[in-house]
């Protein structure tokens, strides 16, 4: 550490530090006087050691190691492999060398053709150029050319939004007292009020001689509407429909049956002479059926159904003389019934959500399953202390959060939401930051890739002897914590810790985004600067001290009493009470996931350590994998896994233990999967795993449609990192020729996928934007190849530009064909894009010379990368 020399000074409540930009409210500072010099490099050091020197030759290449050799300039590696810079000018000029040698890899890129193959944004000015121009005042939507004249400048979106998954929710949700089809007393008033409160900026006149009919028929209605038992049908409906196929959630109503309970209602409830005929009807359930399984946040346009309506044969509307003022008063009306009737008894009777956040399908929960569910899930909560009375708190108030119950498989998951003060943020913030450093230097950073390449390579020296894989998931993680233990285990950790940390600024490399944008190779970062504390920076990473004019210290007691509070006094609100969090600790707020790490991190460590001499663990969160070549430790591992570590409350989700040994405790695969990767048990391969979901589901969509679709198409298509494209699904020491093979035609078929999901979703007219929307998939395609290809140039640099050029070509025609295979399946898209497909694909086909990967090496027992 630097020689330094404190000056102590208080303070104010509520003072700002500018200069570090963050509230320490009465935390006693320091200001720190420090000599202008840096022990870590110390006078007389002009070499680095061998260790150092192979280190950086593994990671940045043989030509930054010589490069630092020949100007002496000294890095200093630390434990995990990052590198501390003598100065900022240093690392400005290692910075430039690093993006110099990736500079090299675009340029082999760039010469593959020369048409220009990275003018992207000349392709979008070109692209611009062909795109149609909208009317005046008219609003980007995903649907802009409408075949009916006299619905074009109206909104027809509806949205299914999901029901309200905050606590308490347990009564059974009706339709608001005020409903119309409730409080109306003749079937005028109904009409009356549709016309009115419906798409309010669209005035209707002339339409008295409409009234009659119209109102006769929903006097029809709304009298089926009363007397329908919606509750009791959609219960009949259930109990007698039993589900044959697995769902994701064991609570959910499977689509068929929701399907089933609508079809009654059209059947019991909807007079058929509003539609004028049985066609019109059916148009109107199958419109229904496809908003049910629309993605979420994706809008419904009803201009589907209203291309295919028959309105000659709607009688209530024949009276009217003006054919634009039928139209207009059929919009209105069946928007109502969209908005106004179906979605409100879909959300009475049902709870609207999804399983994940990446997954955009909707599932539905019956009203009465779902109310057990919340009742049952405070009640356990209660009785299990989880939940205590408030208990009340002079030194501290914390903020009162609530619950926000998402499904689950087989249980439900409580997010906990919570608003903190600006003073309250920034403290968390500085707390986070110190959490971080300190299970880093305890624990470290998992680097799949590196470590189970040399798991793959232990394989390969014991030849054909059989490896053992074992994966298990904590059950309820962030529930099962036990408190006390949790603040032990911070104590200990920190035990080695001076009272006095001082937190003072790094350079550190920019990431990719804020270097193209604002051209900042290095900014400025704050970390504890301590020698017991480990800078939160991945493996590779270069970093510099600045001048300690800035640094600032903070007490450790301080810091400790915050996480202290944090852990044991969390206020959730339910019910018009105030309960303490007694149990575990809150899943969603800032500092949950980096605890719930350090204490299963320090659980499984003490556990463990026995089965570390002979094979890895890796863990991510919460799910866990074991590998070892010797199978009476990984059956010890399986039974550690059936008893739990009860000392910390920690227990393993049986259904999810996945082993490659016959055992009654697991369920026996030659696949496991973790982390979205289907590991290989024989071979130790490893691939990306296969989605269970529809591609439409995974590709997220607006709420509201601000872009054109063709702009739309554009940015989704090009966000290539969906792909599950990574280092060690593509890396030769690992996966054979074959199994990457493999993987990029999944990958290609998979953005194929993509497009036709955006095409189907986004154009209603598909003929006048061919030429725009295969100019988007060549540009997108060329970008997919140069990404796979600056992986495999990232593995190994001394690819020949000729075999670089071979295999971008290979890849390119593998993506081509892609397209051809899926398109070509819908007579739609057939119709316009087989032509252009065709050609494309012979073209690919004349350059493709070969099937051989472009690595130079082979796994061997001394392959080194």
């Amino acid at each position: 550490m630097c020689e330094r020399s404190y000056t102590s000074c208080t303070v104010a409540p509520y003072h700002t530090i500018s200069e570090i930009g963050i509230c320490i409210g009465t935390l006693p500072i320091y200001i720190l006087d420090v000599i202008d010099k840096d022990p870590a490099f110390p006078l007389g050091t002009l070499v680095m050691d061998n260790s150092t020197l192979q280190s950086i030759k593994e990671i940045f290449g043989t030509d930054f190691q010589q490069y630092c050799e020949r100007y002496k300039i000294i890095l200093k590696k630390d434990k995990y492999d990052t590198f501390m810079v003598p100065s900022i000018s240093a690392l400005s000029q290692c910075i430039d060398i690093l993006e110099g040698s990736n500079l090299q890899i675009d340029n082999k890129l760039n010469q593959i053709h020369k048409p220009r193959l990275s003018s992207e944004n000349q392709c979008a000015t070109r692209l611009h150029k062909r795109r149609k121009i909208t009317r005046k005042g008219e609003q980007p939507t995903y649907q802009n050319i409408r075949h009916n004249l006299f619905l074009t400048d109206l909104k027809l979106d509806i949205y299914l939004y999901d029901t309200f998954c905050v606590l308490p929710t347990c009564t059974i949700y009706t339709v608001p007292s005020n409903y119309i089809l409730n409080t109306a007393n003749t079937g005028n008033e109904i009409y009356e009020f549709i016309l009115k409160k419906t798409m309010k900026g669209i005035d209707i006149v002339d339409y008295e001689t409409s009234v009659p009919l119209i109102s006769t028929l929903l006097n029809q209605f709304q009298k089926g509407h009363k007397n329908f038992h919606y509750d009791r049908v959609l219960r009949k409906i259930i109990q007698d429909q039993a589900s044959t196929r697995n769902l994701g959630c064991k609570y959910e109503v499977p689509l068929k049956q929701v399907k089933s309970f609508f079809d009654l209602i059209f059947a019991k409830v909807v007079p058929l002479a509003i539609f004028g005929k049985l066609r019109n009807l059916k148009m109107v359930k199958k419109a229904m059926c496809q908003l049910l399984v629309t993605p979420r946040r994706k809008s419904f346009d009803l201009m589907f159904l209203f291309e295919k309506l028959d309105i000659s044969c709607i009688t209530w509307l024949n009276d009217i003389q003006i054919i634009k003022t039928r139209w207009l008063i059929l919009a209105k009306f069946i928007k109502w019934f969209f908005n106004g009737y179906l979605l409100k008894i879909l959300r009475s009777q049902f709870h609207v959500t999804t399983l994940s956040a990446t997954n955009n399908k909707r599932i539905y929960i019956a009203r009465p399953n779902w109310c057990l569910v919340q009742k049952n899930f405070i009640k356990k909560k209660i009785l299990s202390n989880c939940l205590q009375p408030e208990i009340k708190c002079n030194e501290w108030k914390p903020p009162i959060g609530i619950y926000k119950l998402r499904a689950k498989n087989s249980s439900v998951r409580p997010i906990f939401l919570s608003k903190y003060p600006a003073q309250e943020k920034q403290h968390l913030q500085l707390i986070l930051k110190f959490l971080r450093q300190l299970q880093i230097t305890e624990y470290g950073l998992t680097n799949f890739q590196k470590t189970w390449k040399s798991v793959v390579q232990h394989k390969y020296n014991l030849g054909n002897e059989k490896f053992c894989l074992v994966s298990c998931d904590v059950k309820d993680a962030f529930g099962s914590i036990v408190q006390g233990h949790l603040y032990d285990i911070i104590m200990l950790l920190c035990k080695k810790l001076p009272e006095v940390l001082v937190l003072s600024k790094y350079a550190v490399k920019c990431n990719k985004y804020i270097t193209v944008k604002y051209g900042h190779t290095f900014c400025y970062k704050q970390y504890f600067d301590d020698t017991n504390l480990q800078l939160p920076l991945s493996p590779g990473s270069l970093y510099a001290r600045t001048k300690h004019g800035n640094s600032i210290s903070v007490m450790k007691s301080w810091l400790l009493e915050k996480i202290r509070k944090y852990i044991f006094y969390q206020r959730v609100h339910i019910r018009g009470k105030t309960y303490i969090i007694g149990k575990g600790i809150a899943q969603g707020l800032m500092l949950s996931p980096i605890l719930s790490d350090i204490y299963y991190s320090y659980a499984l460590q003490k556990q463990i350590s026995s089965f570390l001499h002979r094979g890895e663990i890796f863990r991510y969160t919460d799910d866990i994998l074991y590998a070892t070549d010797n199978e009476i430790l990984a059956k010890k591992f399986l039974e550690l896994i059936k008893k739990g570590i009860p000392q910390f409350n920690c227990y393993f989700k049986e259904f999810k233990t996945q082993s490659n040994i016959i055992n009654t405790s697991s369920t026996f695969t030659n696949n496991i999967k973790y982390i979205g990767y289907k590991i290989n048990c024989d071979t130790l391969e490893v691939e990306p795993k296969d989605l269970n979901t529809h591609m439409r589901y995974l590709i997220s969509f607006p709420v509201k449609n601000k872009i054109t679709p063709l702009e739309f198409f554009r940015k989704r298509l090009y966000n290539v990192n969906g792909l599950l494209l990574s280092k060690v699904v593509l890396d030769r020491t690992i996966n054979s020729e074959e199994t990457i093979m493999r993987t990029l035609r999944k990958t290609c078929l998979m953005q194929a996928g993509r497009a036709y999901v955006l095409i189907k979703e986004l154009f209603y007219n598909i003929e006048d934007n061919v030429q725009n929307i295969m100019a988007i998939i060549k540009i997108t395609n060329k970008k997919v190849a140069r990404q796979v290809m600056k992986i495999f140039l990232s593995l190994e640099r001394r690819i020949s530009k000729e075999s670089v050029c071979t295999w971008y070509k290979r890849i390119l025609h593998i993506l081509w064909r892609s397209h051809q295979y899926i398109f070509r399946r819908d007579p739609d898209l057939s119709k316009y894009f087989m032509n252009y497909l065709n050609r494309k694909n012979r073209y690919s086909k004349r350059n493709r010379k070969t099937n051989i990967l472009p690595v130079s090496y082979s796994i061997t027992p001394d392959s080194q990368i």
